[in-house]
């Protein structure tokens, strides 16, 4: 989609996702909190497509890193730290765009 206008449609997602990637965009994933024991963790956030847990989120609120956001795909191990929780959203859907597609794939 672009704006709100149907540019393709697709029969494998590998083929949508890679559409997205040659636009130099990224697929925007469903977001909602951790939740560890029933309970939602602060800062910490989880990342689904569909039904699938693809990655992860969370700031670092102790040590030298304190105030950064960890962020991490889970399938392709793609990880890093980054300024602000906007930055490791970004990166986490970028990483996944990626993987779907095998772009890093050699």
């Amino acid at each position: 989609m672009d704006d709100s206008a149907i540019l393709s449609t697709f029969d494998k997602k590998e083929n949508a996702f890679q559409s997205v990637l040659d636009r130099g965009a990224r697929v925007w994933l469903q977001w909602g909190r951790t939740v560890i024991g029933g309970h939602a963790a602060p800062y910490d956030f989880a990342a689904q497509f569909q039904q699938d847990s693809v990655g992860r989120i969370m700031k670092r609120l102790h040590g030298s890193e304190s105030g950064t956001w960890f962020w991490t795909c889970h399938d392709g191990g793609a990880r890093g730290t980054v300024p602000t929780k906007e930055q490791a959203v970004a990166e986490v859907e970028r990483a996944y765009t990626r993987r779907i597609v095998k772009a890093d794939w050699r």
